[in-house]
């Protein structure tokens, strides 16, 4: 895949985002509108574990996500997001990373659920291993407070397109799908767009571009082959995501993605 010259790295220099560039660090903080925006390369890390990309040192990738994190606060405080939305949204991350590393079903990935099995970031950072079902008593607080939590509430629906399933594992994936078109008509009204309530009102408008005009034919044939098992939210998630996926790859951190 074509990369262009300065383009935000992955892995510039061992950092996961923009690397040393304080340009590129600046630009990105004018640049984001809204937490999702922040957690950009959080978000690139779920597609890479969905792909096939096992962390050679689960470690050293947990201390990348903890830099991660550590950032993320930084660049929201300074841009003014409330106290309140930057740890919630954190923990709504934390949830996402948590569920899709533990429920990868390849052998190889057993080093980096092993060790991810004893300190899960939700426990290691908010001193709790019950977000299956936290996560949703959160989001229902968000909605219920409406405009003044909705920059933790995207972040929260965000998770839902990536496929964040938590308790809905077990219980009804009709139910979650509901839920996600509910929550992004109400993301819509709260920013006075015109809502027409359907399964796919709840489509991002980063994700929606994405598919009207820059996402290739054949990644989209290749996304459905590979992940025609999974829900429809989880085809979703792969839209936004191929996107992300421009950003290069330091294949000393990541290996070569496993053949089957």
């Amino acid at each position: 895949m074509s990369q262009s010259t300065g383009a935000p790295s992955l892995f510039d220099d061992g950092q996961i985002g923009t690397g040393g560039n304080n340009n590129s660090q600046s630009q990105v903080k004018l640049q984001a509108i809204n937490l999702i925006d922040l957690l950009h390369d959080g978000f690139y890390l779920i597609f890479l574990i969905r792909n096939q990309y096992v962390p050679a040192d689960p470690q050293r990738f947990r201390e990348k996500i903890l830099d991660l994190l550590n950032r993320f606060e930084q660049q929201a405080k300074k841009l003014q997001f409330s106290a309140d939305d930057i740890h919630d949204a954190k923990y709504a991350f934390c949830a996402l990373i948590d569920e899709t590393i533990v429920t990868q079903q390849d052998p190889s990935y057993f080093n980096l659920q092993n060790s991810w099995l004893i300190s899960p970031l939700q426990l290691s950072l908010f001193g709790s291993q019950l977000a299956g079902y936290q996560f949703f008593e959160i989001l229902e607080q968000l909605r219920s407070r409406g405009k003044d939590r909705l920059a933790a509430l995207e972040v929260f629906h965000y998770c839902l397109l990536l496929g964040f399933q938590g308790k809905y594992r077990i219980e009804s994936i009709e139910s979650l799908n509901h839920l996600v078109a509910r929550v992004g008509d109400e993301i819509d009204y709260l920013k006075g767009k015109k809502v027409a309530f359907s399964p796919f009102s709840a489509i991002p408008d980063q994700i929606r571009n994405i598919i009207h005009r820059e996402l290739p034919f054949f990644w989209i044939l290749i996304f459905f082959s590979v992940h025609d098992k999974f829900h429809r939210t989880l085809i979703l998630s792969g839209f936004c995501l191929l996107k992300i996926a421009k950003i290069s790859l330091n294949s000393s951190f990541f290996p070569k993605p496993i053949k089957r």
